[in-house]
């Protein structure tokens, strides 16, 4: 008997051992970190970013002379046509499962992009935590760009992009999921952040131009692109985007630049270090017509000051708060007349109407891209100035006070 039960003790833990039958072998793949899709001569233009070999050994003692990465392009009528072509020309497996990012190059988002959601939704190796991006030239371009003090372009892409949802709101983060979540809302629409090379038109694909102290071009997040269903409606420049990141409640901290109260001078010299806000969005009709009340609280602390007011003083700050509130309420209604005038609801009024107000959604969803552009904002902004620092007057004016 007891030989019996060890037997099929035996047996049981045999079923339990998986072996290495998924195994796999580093000189069998190519490592996708980056890839971009154009529009080209009626196809498809899938790029791959691929890491090298060499750079991943140089990482962990080795050292490397050539290029980290490399980028090739293969074309198709369909995404899937394209990436079985890159067999013919590559002896290794593309391997997707550390793709950092996506570029999307302004030619195919003005085509129609329901193939590569498509493509995304059925294929089991896609990554949806993918960042997306949309460049106003090739996604390949932005692929080729080597990046100062980092060994793979499209990681250090996914850091920049971090970094700045972080810190600076302007733009947010989409990855691929977010992007598919909200072109299946109310409002099928979505803000996608932006990517352009600055500089002069040299490209930084060379590794000899890393030795220069000052490249010649360089990646840089540049504005919002807007999608409505699957095609590209329009862009947003920076400025327009912390706007609109304003009234989406999508701010976390950022700098607020302004301009002294009692001055004539325009100039906004003077800053405050966001580091709390919060937009509550209100719907209202009245007369038939639709509108929104756009609510704002936030507090921060200043940063820079080269007003002549004095901190000490109660009705000094509040005239300061005073001044601030109207600079965000300008960059809203620039956001405002912008993302209007692309008729394209990337701030979540057709979500919150749909919860809101749901019969009469139903009536608005059907020509909303009209009725999302004729609503009136109504404004209402509070600042709080937290802390002024270690002085409560400009360095000019404790200057002037310090006398001879």
């Amino acid at each position: 008997m007891k030989k019996i039960i060890g037997i099929v003790l035996v047996a049981l833990m045999t079923l339990t051992l998986t072996g290495c039958w998924n195994r796999v072998e580093l000189n069998e793949i190519a490592i996708i970190s980056g890839t971009a899709v154009d529009w080209k001569d009626g196809q498809f233009q899938l790029s791959y970013q691929i890491v090298m070999p060499s750079a991943i050994s140089s990482q962990v003692g080795g050292s490397s002379q050539g290029a980290s990465v490399n980028v090739f392009s293969t074309q198709g009528d369909s995404l899937r046509g394209a990436i079985n072509k890159a067999s013919r020309e590559l002896a290794r497996r593309l391997y997707f499962s550390h793709n950092q990012v996506l570029v999307i190059g302004e030619s195919a988002a003005a085509n129609g992009l329901d193939s590569l959601f498509d493509a995304y939704l059925r294929n089991t190796d896609s990554r949806e935590t993918v960042s997306v991006f949309l460049t106003k030239g090739n996604g390949r371009t932005i692929l080729e760009q080597l990046i100062p003090l980092e060994k793979i372009p499209g990681s250090a892409i996914q850091r920049m992009m971090e970094n700045e949802s972080r810190n600076g709101s302007a733009t947010k983060q989409m990855t691929m999921h977010e992007v598919l979540v909200e072109l299946f809302g109310a409002a099928k629409a979505t803000a996608i952040p932006g990517l352009t090379v600055a500089g002069t038109q040299e490209n930084m694909n060379e590794t000899t131009k890393l030795s220069q102290t000052n490249t010649p071009s360089k990646v840089r997040l540049a504005g919002t692109g807007l999608l409505y269903k699957d095609k590209l409606s329009g862009w947003l420049t920076p400025k327009e985007s912390i706007g609109v990141m304003w009234i989406a409640d999508q701010i976390k901290k950022t700098t607020v630049s302004f301009s002294c109260p009692d001055s004539e001078s325009q100039e906004k010299s003077s800053a405050i270090r966001i580091i709390y806000a919060k937009t509550k969005l209100t719907p209202k009709l009245i007369d038939g017509q639709w509108s929104m009340d756009v609510s704002v609280k936030t507090q921060g602390s200043l940063v820079e000051l080269k007003c002549d007011n004095d901190m000490g003083k109660p009705k000094e700050v509040a005239k300061l708060e005073r001044q601030i509130a109207a600079e965000i309420q300008r960059m809203m209604e620039s956001g405002w007349m912008a993302l209007s005038a692309t008729k394209t609801d990337v701030v979540g009024f057709g979500k919150l109407l749909r919860e809101k107000h749901p019969d009469e959604w139903k009536q608005l969803s059907a020509d909303w891209p009209e009725n999302f552009a004729a609503m009136k904002l109504n404004y209402k902004v509070k600042v709080k100035i937290n802390s002024t620092g270690m002085s409560g007057t400009s360095f000019k004016k404790t200057q002037e006070q310090s006398g001879p």
